[in-house]
């Protein structure tokens, strides 16, 4: 039997249970307090928690985790895995990328993961998941869920703010910068509809150098720019971001304040240096009016300044190497020479090409000179002096006179204007323009002599009106004694007498030459024209002077397929004459002597050579040989270079230039003392006939086709070519062709003509003038292309073309397709003139 216990013992057993019940409450508190801490921190994260046991089923979350998938309350309550993964997986971008690894880390508890989720809704989530441990075994799963959406948008902000700012650095200029803008842009927001707008506040002026629009391409710059009637004005008038929404911009369609079509959404924001807004970068849509929001507008906001300093720093460098490569361009390709002396180190320190043409030396040589190198004696002595008084800060003018001494040692004459470069008070260096005015130096030391050739071409002038006037009684004159003085001749036995008498038919053939020349020379006459090969002038030349040929080696080279010319056959063949008969005389004292002739076709002219390997004609005479009286022969042949008794009468050459200038043509020569000379004369190609391309050109440019033209023209050659050209494509006109003026006046009389082409030099008694003063007394409007290679015409024309502006001119011999132009100018100007009044 039990004993029972005592007092005392049942009052310890009492005090051990209210220690031990008092110990159990301290613990429930402790866990409470526990409990608490670790719900307030994992309400307090800013992560989603999800804790669930092995089988799968919630065991723990936090409020965060709803709020990030927006789990409705019925599935939290369910505490059930499987259906919180269904009901999550319909927001996810990859829901079988999801569900595939919850399923993975389900397959292998001990496992850790980290991954990222994407949404439909645009977010971005973190996803952490690590076992949950208990003892050493473990009873479940920890998933942690953060929201880095904006965190990722700032990254892929700055990742674009860097990608704009390195096209800065790395794109070579602004048209290159803008889609390399836009292409980073787009990793940010949708840009499908995007445009960049500069714009000048003060200039009121509006462009947009870069526009992507599905809309419309009409993004037109404007010199009038209003900002009240457009979103961009609207983004510049309040200097701040704008969102504007469907209903916003209907409002504003409206009231006009929308260019082109409307879209459903706009975005726009101004791109502002120094608190100056430049421009506007704007995006919008037409498909989705929810497209942008806030955020996005902070987000174009904050782009909008690194694109504000990009394309002004890409506009200022743009600016200034385009400035710099026109100031590099102007420095080398001025028409002056360029350089810059640093004065302390007494060195060239730049130079452009006229300079070194000048100087006769290379870029490197002339850097590498001290520049007092270059200078005369006088020069640098002169330049010595300025240099010690610019020093002392006495004022002396910017430009001087030098004499400089090129390469090859001859002396230039330059004037040298100074721009000097001072620092801290000192002179330090210079920049110089430098004007090649030798030849005004020569001019000028010239001046006398110009006179007195001034004075001798009146004289020559007066003596060839003269010998035009007396021509034909001189003639006459000079025959008489011809023909007395050879029946003289035939019954002389006297030798003495014999002598005397051909001297006097000898002396009155250069007479009857003289006169020719002379006759020639005073002479103004238009060019008889006509097609001929040069090449057979050429021969009949030479086989008219055949005799005079005599023992020199003749070379006839001659082009194939050289078209003919139209020129004047007695001109050309008077001007080969000329040549022909230089030469001989050039080659009277060779041993072999020797004359080649040469046709052929160059950049659209037809050009003949006379060559020779006589006597040659000094340089320093080359300038002159084209003046009238100027010869080297007979008293002035002071070094023997020709025969006794060769004699010129110093007009030939004149002549001859006279001509070849008449018929739009160069004459050069080349010759060298003592070796020969070669005289070259080339002629411009007319053809019988617009070529293809010619007449592809004239369709492209003009439109008047099929009109009524009378053609006066006496030159048949011309007149057939004329006739061709405008009565076949592309033109085809109808053409009347009159050969005098009296002809011209009766067809006129008779019809109505859309244009007049009028030669002005006609045969008989009424010229082109007559026929056109005739026209304007019943006809004020009409068309009239005068056609002439008259020189007092050329004169005259400059006044009646002020007086009548249906009135145009071309100067003989013209391109055919010059003359077919010629004629759709003056259509143009004059159905212009009808329509304006």
């Amino acid at each position: 039997m039990t004993e029972k216990p005592t007092y005392e013992e049942l009052e310890k057993r009492i005090q051990e249970l209210e220690r031990s019940e008092s110990n159990r409450k301290q613990a429930e508190h402790e866990r409470e307090h526990s409990m608490s801490l670790l719900k307030a921190t994992l309400e307090s994260t800013a992560d989603g928690i999800l804790v669930v046991d092995k089988n799968g089923s919630w065991s723990g979350f936090n409020q965060k985790l709803l709020d990030i998938w927006n789990i409705p309350t019925h599935i939290r309550e369910s505490g059930n895995d499987k259906k919180a993964l269904d009901y999550v997986t319909g927001s996810l971008a990859d829901p079988e990328s999801f569900i595939a690894k919850v399923q993975e880390l389900y397959n292998n508890p001990e496992a850790y993961s980290f991954d990222m989720i994407a949404l439909k809704d645009g977010r971005t989530l973190e996803r952490y998941s690590q076992p949950q441990w208990l003892r050493e075994e473990i009873v479940g799963r920890v998933w942690s869920f953060r929201d880095i959406t904006e965190r990722k948008q700032a990254e892929e902000v700055n990742k674009a703010l860097f990608a704009i700012s390195n096209a800065v650095n790395t794109t070579q200029n602004l048209k290159n910068l803008y889609p390399s803008i836009h292409h980073s842009l787009g990793t940010v927001m949708d840009v499908t509809n995007f445009f960049i707008a500069m714009v000048d506040i003060k200039e009121h002026t509006l462009h947009f150098p870069y526009h992507v629009d599905t809309a419309g391409d009409d993004f037109s710059s404007l010199t009038n720019f209003n900002v009240d009637n457009s979103l961009t004005g609207l983004v510049i008038s309040r200097r701040r971001p704008v969102l504007l929404k469907k209903k916003e911009l209907e409002k504003r369609a409206g009231q006009k304040g929308v260019w082109g079509a409307v879209p459903l959404i706009w975005m726009g924001v101004p791109l502002m240096i120094k608190n100056e807004v430049i421009g506007v970068v704007a995006v919008q849509s037409y498909l989705d009016s929810n497209l942008y929001n806030e955020q996005d507008l902070q987000v174009l906001s904050g782009v909008s300044g690194q694109i504000a300093i990009a394309v002004d720093h890409k506009r200022t460098g743009d600016a200034l190497r385009e400035s710099e490569k026109k100031y590099r361009q102007l420095f080398k390709n001025a028409p002056s020479g360029i350089y810059e002396i640093d004065f302390e180190k007494l060195r060239f320190i730049n130079v452009n090409d006229i300079m070194c043409k000048y100087s006769g030396y290379s870029e490197k040589e002339f850097l590498s000179m001290n520049p007092l190198d270059f200078l005369t004696e006088d020069s640098k002595n002169l330049y010595i002096e300025r240099l010690g008084k610019l020093s002392a800060g006495e004022k002396l003018s910017d430009s001087v006179e030098y004499n400089i001494l090129r390469k090859n040692g001859q002396k230039l004459s330059v004037l040298l204007s100074n721009d000097f470069v001072y620092k801290n008070g000192e002179l330090t260096g210079a920049r110089v323009v430098a004007h090649d005015i030798t030849k005004l130096k020569k001019a000028e030391d010239g001046k006398i002599k110009a006179q007195k050739i001034a004075g001798e071409q009146e004289k020559l002038a007066l003596i060839g009106q003269v010998a035009g006037k007396m021509a034909h009684d001189f003639n006459n004159i000079l025959a008489i004694i011809m023909g007395n003085t050879e029946l003289s001749l035939m019954g002389c036995k006297d030798a003495k007498i014999k002598k005397t008498l051909e001297l006097i038919v000898e002396e009155t053939i250069r007479g009857k030459n003289l006169t020719k020349n002379l006759v020639a020379f005073a002479k103004t006459q238009e060019p008889k024209q006509k097609f001929f090969k040069v090449s057979d002038k050429i021969t009949f030349v030479l086989n008219l002077m055949k005799k005079d040929l005599e023992g020199i080696a003749l070379v006839k080279d001659d082009e194939a397929n050289v078209p003919e010319l139209l020129a004047d056959p007695g001109m050309i063949e008077h001007a080969l004459i000329n040549l022909v008969q230089n030469s001989i005389h050039a080659i009277s004292r060779v041993e072999q002597p020797r004359i080649i002739t040469r046709t052929y076709c160059l950049d659209g002219n037809i050009c003949f050579e006379i060559e020779d390997n006589g006597c040659g004609i000094p340089e320093e005479s080359l300038d002159n040989i084209y003046e009238p009286s100027f010869t080297l022969k007979g008293s002035k042949d002071v070094t023997g270079s020709y025969k006794t008794g060769i004699k010129g009468t110093g007009y030939g050459m004149s002549n001859l230039k006279k001509y070849i200038e008449q018929h739009k043509g160069n004459i050069s020569v080349k010759s060298k003392l003592g070796s020969g000379t070669k005289f070259t004369i080339s002629l411009p190609v007319i053809k019988k006939e617009l070529t293809t391309q010619e007449k592809a050109e004239i369709r492209k440019e003009t439109a008047h086709f099929q009109k009524y033209i009378l053609l006066v023209e006496d030159e048949v050659a011309i007149s057939d070519v004329q006739y061709r050209i405008l009565s076949q494509e592309p033109c085809n006109h109808k053409v009347d062709i009159a050969n005098n003026g009296r002809v011209a006046m009766d067809l006129i009389k008779r019809n109505e003509y859309d244009l007049i082409s009028l030669d002005y030099i006609l045969p008989g008694d009424i010229n082109g003038m007559d026929v056109y003063n005739y026209i304007r007394k019943t006809n004020e409007s009409i068309p009239i292309l005068f056609i002439s290679g008259n020189l007092e015409f050329l004169e005259s024309i400059k006044e009646l073309n002020q007086k009548d502006p249906n009135v145009d001119h071309l100067s003989k011999p013209c391109q055919n397709k010059d003359y077919v132009n010629g004629i759709n100018n003056l259509l143009e100007s004059s159905l212009t003139a009808q329509l304006n009044s």
